[in-house]
């Protein structure tokens, strides 16, 4: 599946397969769905968690990005502006862009977590 994921100015190209489980199990070390329970049981996101949150949503996203763009993860997050963190409506177009690539969002669910 391919979608285009629009963040402040910038459009993100993602693609989903297969591949995704071990591309993201390769670069991050460890299991992309285990993430993304962990995202699904923090709807009450502590204060100190957030940071964990986010770099987890972000490295979904950078692997979604990553058939499209050979750059570094610390490169990818760099090139980010820090005021999407303060944008819930591009926060919650990061977690629908991930339900819908990776196929955890049902019909008539609203993503996880909620920011």
């Amino acid at each position: 599946m391919e979608k285009i994921l629009k963040l402040g100015e910038k459009e993100y190209k993602l693609h989903s397969s297969l591949f995704t489980i071990i591309d993201y199990r390769n670069v991050f070390g460890s299991e992309l769905f285990s993430d993304i329970k962990k995202l699904e049981k923090s709807n009450n996101i502590k204060e100190e968690d957030f940071s964990v949150v986010i770099d987890t949503i972000f490295r979904i996203i950078y692997v979604l990005h990553r058939p499209f763009s050979k750059t570094s993860y610390n490169d990818f997050m760099m090139s980010l502006d820090f005021s999407i963190l303060s944008n819930p409506e591009e926060l919650q177009l990061l977690s629908s862009a991930i339900a819908e690539m990776l196929g955890t969002l049902k019909k008539g669910q609203s993503p996880s977590p909620q920011f």
